[in-house]
C-alpha cells in the first residue's frame, strides 16, 4: 500500500468523522438502497465515519469493516460506540481480505483506491467476498477537475499541487478511471456514476472551508513536493477560503459514486 498523504493524527481522524457528515445525504445515502439484513463490508473502514453513517441512515443492515492501519480501527471502535451503531471491524489488507468467497451483499469504498497501488487488484478481491448478485459502490474524486473561479496564481499553485501529491503517492484521477477498474475487475452492469458539482452562493461556504479543509490535512506532504511553497500553498488555502466573499465565486469538482455488480 501506499503511503496515506493525510496521515494518521488525531485531527486528521476528527476531519474524517466530519467529512462524513458532509456528505451524508449528498453522497453517502443519496442513492443508496441498502435492505435490512444486507451484509455490507467497507473495505477501508477508517475511522468509521461512513459505517456510522451507514448504520444510522440503514437500520438493520449488517456491518463489517476492514483497515490496514491499527490506529484508525482503534479510533473507529470508540467513534461506533458513540454513535450506536455495531460493526465488526478486522485489520487486514484490501489485497487478501480474511473471508471466505462469497461473504457479503454488498461492498463499500470510499476515497480509498486513489491511495492503493493497484486498485483493480483490490477491487477483484472485492468481488471475490461478493456473493451471486451482490453489488458495489465506490466513490471516487478526480482532483484535476477541481476548478474554483474568481481565481488566482496562488490558487491554481494549490490545486496543481494537490493533483501532483495524489499522482505521487497514488491516484489523481481515480474518479475517471473508476468506471474502467472496476469493468477490468470483471464486475458487470456498471453505472459510472458521474456527479458534477458546482458551488456558488449560500452553498459556497461550507464547500470552500470543506476543500480547504481536506487539502490543509495534507500540507505537510504537499510542501516537500519539487517546486511547491508552503507559504505559496498556504495564499492558496487563504484563497480558496475567501471564494465566498468574493463576486460570483463559485467552486466545482467531479466525483464518480460508481456501482456495479458481482
Amino acid at each position: 500500500m501506499t503511503d496515506y498523504v493525510h496521515g494518521y493524527g488525531t485531527r486528521e481522524q476528527e476531519r474524517l468523522v466530519e467529512q462524513a457528515e458532509h456528505w451524508r445525504h449528498r453522497l453517502i445515502t443519496n442513492g443508496t438502497m441498502l435492505e435490512p439484513g444486507t451484509r455490507l463490508l467497507e473495505v477501508g473502514c477508517g475511522v468509521g465515519a461512513v459505517l456510522a453513517v451507514l448504520g444510522q441512515e440503514f437500520p438493520g443492515i449488517i456491518l463489517s469493516g476492514v483497515d490496514i492501519e491499527p490506529t484508525q480501527l482503534a479510533f473507529a471502535r470508540g467513534h461506533l460506540e458513540r454513535t450506536g451503531v455495531e460493526a465488526t471491524l478486522v485489520e487486514a489488507d484490501a489485497r487478501a481480505l480474511p473471508f471466505a468467497d462469497q461473504s457479503f451483499d454488498h461492498v463499500w469504498m470510499m476515497w480509498l483506491l486513489e491511495h492503493v497501488p493497484d486498485p483493480p487488484e483490490v477491487l477483484r478481491e472485492a468481488r471475490r467476498v461478493l456473493a451471486p448478485g451482490g453489488r458495489i459502490t465506490a466513490i471516487e474524486v478526480d482532483y484535476a477537475t477541481c476548478r474554483a473561479e474568481p481565481t488566482s496564481p496562488a490558487l491554481e499553485a494549490l490545486f496543481r499541487a494537490m493533483v501532483q501529491g495524489m499522482a505521487a503517492s497514488g491516484w489523481s484521477d481515480a474518479g475517471t478511471q473508476l468506471p474502467v477498474w472496476l469493468h477490468e475487475a470483471g464486475f458487470h452492469d456498471v453505472d459510472e456514476g458521474e456527479r458534477p458539482y458546482s458551488w456558488r452562493g449560500d452553498d459556497l461556504a461550507g464547500q470552500a472551508n470543506y476543500a480547504a479543509d481536506v487539502i490543509e490535512s495534507a500540507l505537510d506532504s504537499l510542501s516537500q513536493l519539487p517546486g511547491t511553497s508552503r507559504e505559496e500553498l498556504r495564499r492558496g488555502l487563504e484563497d480558496l477560503r475567501s471564494l465566498p466573499n468574493r463576486p460570483s465565486g463559485s467552486l466545482g469538482w467531479v466525483m464518480h459514486k460508481s456501482t456495479a455488480a458481482r
